[in-house]
């Protein structure tokens, strides 16, 4: 085994008392890519955050090259060649991608800024990785993925020695994917050490030279990464055996609840047709670009659009507003849960209560409206399992898997008969997942009608019972799960395009 670039011995750390690391032995070889496995809570982040600067350790060490160090901020672990990709971003929105890329590290003559130099430079950066980002857009206007990608430019471009990657392609499409992947490789050749952490596991048999598993705050196992699979990966991590990670329930499939004609919003997507029906859940697959959360939005009417009818139960409804979608009984998770979907500062009960203030609100000055958004958040904090020290705990101490059940859970309380989730798994554990799966399948066997948008092939194969492919704002192709394959979904997306170049 060659000598570790990155060795980790013994590290602890404690939280109020409370041990989270206990005594962590890792390493991360030049040239090599090391998995980090482990739900959200084993202390992944803790580590890393360790390796950044932005804690101290209480016990151990942590050698780079040979050499202790102990860095006291990200900027000192930046400058001494470890960077980050973090997964909850948090680019400057007013500045450009360009600006962004190279925050605190602008070119300069004298006192004045070279920003053709730093524009040009961003470019041959985003050439190199073969990201298509416009450089003078500003960050605000970019979507999830973009942003996703953005972060992946920015900390390949630091040069560093070491590159940490947590959950680098939670909202990036399978050809985004591949990108990265390559990226990777190019790292790998230039004897950088990447150490890749992210839920989705098929990924971590991909690119993995090494897998690690952190489970409670200690190394459960670490092993090459042709020794480990899958089954016992997901063991390990989660201390138990699942039978299946994609549950079904027995439910009956019944009629139309939900129907949309020719729906159109210029420029962004056209004559989209679809329905769901009581019991069924129905996957949009797509690349990014496609239309899938724009035409979701739509439908809430978050965004408006041009053309189009829309029926619920056999009557049409008009939705200009999201409050008429609520008041249809309609919902939407949204992709993006930490800037759309909730209140970080705020906590557990005023998140979860703040889709049903209307019909609170009428006895808000007296003390049972309070003791009424106990009692709801309550039930479904009990119904979705979220682990939480109490109900004014914030939303921003939770894990992933944690939050996301949140953002479901409030708009369970508007008791929905149609529910839209954008990414539903985005960025959670095996664990979690599981658990917001068989929340989808109890959804759907209580009649509900449920429309899933993932960038996981495998996720909607495993979940759902209908595929529509959309590509470039159109639907490209519509199957029934038992015909449909990742195969099928990825050529019904090539053949469009080579019909389209035909004509």
């Amino acid at each position: 085994m060659n000598q570790a670039l990155l060795q980790v011995k013994g590290l602890k750390k404690s939280f109020n008392g409370i041990e989270v690391l206990h005594s962590v032995d890792f390493s991360a070889e030049a040239g090599k890519v090391t998995a980090l496995a482990g739900e959200n809570g084993a202390g992944k982040s803790t580590l890393m955050k360790i390796l950044m600067g932005e804690y101290q350790a209480d016990g151990g060490e942590v050698l780079l090259e040979g050499k202790k160090v102990a860095f006291s901020s990200p900027h000192q672990a930046l400058k001494n060649g470890i960077s980050m990709i973090f997964q909850e971003m948090s680019p400057f929105p007013e500045l450009t991608v360009a600006e962004n890329i190279y925050m605190g590290r602008e070119p300069h003559r004298f006192c004045f800024l070279k920003k053709k130099e730093q524009n040009k430079m961003a470019e041959e950066k985003l050439a190199e990785l073969k990201i298509r980002l416009d450089i003078h857009k500003k960050v605000k206007k970019l979507t999830v993925s973009e942003l996703q990608l953005l972060e992946i430019a920015k900390a390949v471009s630091y040069d560093s020695k070491v590159v940490i990657m947590d959950e680098p392609t939670s909202s990036l499409t399978a050809m985004e994917v591949s990108l990265l992947f390559d990226t990777i490789r190019m790292l790998k050749e230039r004897k950088v050490a990447v150490i890749y952490i992210s839920h989705k596991l098929e990924e971590l048999f991909q690119i993995a030279d090494r897998v690690c598993v952190l489970r409670d705050g200690s190394i459960i196992s670490s092993r090459p990464a042709e020794e480990v699979t899958e089954d016992v990966l997901i063991s390990e991590m989660v201390g138990r055996e699942l039978s299946q990670i994609y549950p079904k329930t027995d439910k009956t499939i019944g009629d139309v609840a939900f129907r949309v004609e020719h729906l159109a919003r210029r420029g962004v997507f056209s004559d989209v047709s679809f329905e769901i029906r009581r019991g069924e859940i129905l996957g949009f697959a797509g690349m990014a670009g496609a239309g899938r959360t724009e035409i979701a939005e739509a439908v809430f009417g978050v965004e408006h659009y041009q053309a189009g009818r829309i029926f619920l139960h056999g009557e049409e409804i008009k939705i200009r507003h999201a409050r008429d979608a609520i008041q249809n009984h309609i919902a939407l998770i949204p992709e993006d849960r930490a800037r759309c979907g909730l209140n970080l500062s705020g906590s557990i009960r005023d998140n979860m209560c703040v889709t049903i203030l209307d019909r609170i609100g009428k006895c808000r000055h007296l003390i049972a409206s309070r003791e009424t958004e106990r009692e709801q958040t309550s039930e479904i904090a009990e119904k979705m399992r979220i682990k939480m020290s109490g109900q004014e705990q914030k939303v921003l101490y939770l894990s992933g898997g944690n939050q996301q059940k949140i953002v479901v859970g409030k708009w369970l309380l508007t008791k929905p008969d149609v529910i839209i989730m954008d990414e539903p798994t985005r960025g959670i554990d095996v664990g979690a997942k599981y658990e917001i799966y068989q929340l989808i399948q109890q959804l759907a066997g209580e009649g509900k009608a449920v429309l899933i948008i993932s960038s996981e092939m495998q996720e909607l194969l495993g979940v759902c019972d209908r595929i529509i492919v959309l590509r470039e704002g159109q639907i490209a192709a519509e199957m029934d799960v038992k015909e449909a394959s990742q195969e099928k979904i990825m050529a019904a997306i090539v053949n469009q395009e080579e019909e389209r170049r035909k004509n």
